[in-house]
């Protein structure tokens, strides 16, 4: 496990150096107007470096356990509770390119209510369907920000 931690730690680690490289060619400081466009990319990456700074000093300081379940990266039988998970997302990504944002999001809702929580049809029925329709309202009615509705844009009533 002490490896997978230092490679976890590194990789957190270098993904936020460049994210706080990145953020800091912005205006990090608070102006007359308000943060700057690098206020809270900054700030957060730099967050992010100090945890992975701790995390990887931690792991390195510790020795190795000698007991064999806490050795493991991953715990036996919680890998199919991490597809359960992971696949859905997936799924979610590739087909919000095709049905939109509010499909995609009603479509992996009622599955993994279903799949992951095994609720009831009725309660993932209607919180599949409640909250796209909230989204829409507080983004694109409130907020007047669109959000992506794939190849089926033309065809949905909103």
């Amino acid at each position: 496990m002490k490896k997978a931690e230092v490679i976890c730690a590194l990789a957190v680690l270098i993904w936020a150096v460049l994210m706080l490289m990145e953020s800091a060619q912005l205006y990090i400081w608070w102006g007359p107007s308000g943060p700057g466009a690098g206020f809270f990319p900054f700030w957060l990456s730099l967050g992010l470096t100090v945890s992975a700074i701790v995390i990887l000093i931690q792991t390195v300081r510790t020795g190795s356990d000698s007991n064999p379940e806490k050795t493991r990266f991953i715990p036996e039988g919680a890998l199919l509770s991490l597809f359960k998970v992971i696949v859905p997302i997936a799924g979610v990504i590739l087909a919000m390119e095709f049905v939109g944002f509010y499909l995609a999001a009603a479509l992996y809702l009622i599955v993994s209510m279903r799949w992951i929580g095994r609720h009831s049809w009725s309660l993932s029925g209607a919180i599949s369907l409640l909250f796209p329709v909230a989204t829409y309202l507080v983004f694109e009615r409130w907020f007047l920000i669109l959000l992506p509705k794939g190849y089926l844009g033309p065809y949905l009533p909103f």
